[in-house]
């Protein structure tokens, strides 16, 4: 997935089928397919962050 000069991601790349659940799960949240899509890299930057952080018993 890109990311447009404007930090607009760009969809292009994204499958047809993965395309149709982000409009299917836009609709269901009421909120535009580029909307969802964001959140959906949020979360899943958010969650990646996650597992890679170590926590912080393992440093004691």
């Amino acid at each position: 997935m890109d990311i447009a000069e404007n930090n607009q991601l760009d969809i292009r790349n994204i499958s047809p089928k993965v395309r149709q659940l982000i409009k299917m799960y836009a609709h269901v949240n009421k909120c535009k397919q580029s909307e969802m899509l964001e959140r959906i890299v949020l979360e899943w930057n958010a969650q990646q962050s996650d597992s890679e952080r170590p926590s912080g018993d393992e440093d004691e």
